[in-house]
């Protein structure tokens, strides 16, 4: 991250919003600082008791071994960020710190300044994640995390959306992607490729994660959490590169 473009994000406002999100989802692009940046000042204004940020991040370079962690702390423009350990005993979890495995992971180092600045006394629990993380490895972490987290807890899914496409489809796929969001359709966003979203495999921990938390009743689409969209943009709102775009989708489950 950039001092000069992070701190140029000082000044920028809130989405609007009004509620208690347990989780959320935002971009690591840094392209679009600006959604990173109202996201987590949106939340602080809705959560400031948050004292620990679970970061489910993809693992971009596949440095790690299906679900990996660290523990090497952030150092960022705004403070160093703390880390709470992921327990990778009961787990599973590959511990990446001997090896400096994920200091250019960009899926949590984004959005490490933005806990800093906003979220001073917070830490963050890193947790990358291979494309290839089997279905029953994802929800077994989804339940433990749930187990372990208490209400000053949220769970943060960093995401980049469509990728490479031409902004026409890019526009399509997102709408899709937004569609599954807003109504609970988890089948779709766990089985989701580059062409909706970068992280499934993050979306699918969340989904156990969220239904431990407050159990079904009536249905993935009606009950549980319901997502509420903050912002949508693509890479073309900030270059112009229709023919090769990233887009953003940012929004809080409540």
């Amino acid at each position: 991250m950039d001092p000069k473009v992070f701190q140029a994000t000082e000044g920028l406002g809130v989405f609007g919003f009004t509620g208690r999100p347990v989780a959320g989802v935002v971009n690591h692009h840094v392209l679009a600082v600006d959604l990173i940046a109202r996201f987590f000042k949106t939340l602080k204004a809705s959560r400031p008791d948050i004292t620990t940020f679970i970061i489910l991040s993809p693992d971009h370079f596949s440095r790690g071994r299906g679900v990996s962690t660290s523990r090497l702390p952030y150092v960022t423009p705004a403070g160093t960020v703390d880390i709470t350990a992921l327990n990778v005993t009961s787990t599973g979890v590959w511990d990446g710190t001997p090896a400096r495995a994920f200091e250019q992971e960009h899926g949590v180092g984004a959005l490490a300044p933005f806990v800093a600045r906003e979220f001073p006394q917070a830490k963050i629990m890193p947790i990358f994640l291979r494309a290839d993380v089997r279905p029953e490895d994802a929800s077994a972490l989804g339940k433990a995390l749930a187990a372990s987290s208490d209400d000053k807890t949220f769970v943060v899914v960093s995401s980049d959306m469509s990728h490479f496409l031409r902004e026409k489809d890019a526009r399509a796929h997102d709408a899709d992607t937004i569609a599954w969001l807003e109504s609970g359709s988890w089948d779709k966003l766990e089985s989701a490729t580059d062409k909706n979203t970068d992280s499934a495999v993050g979306l699918a921990i969340l989904n156990v994660y969220l239904k431990q938390k407050a159990p079904l009743t009536r249905g993935d689409a009606e009950g549980g959490y319901q997502f509420f969209l903050l912002s949508h943009k693509l890479s073309t709102d900030y270059v112009a590169d229709p023919n090769n775009t990233t887009s953003y989708i940012v929004g809080f489950w409540e």
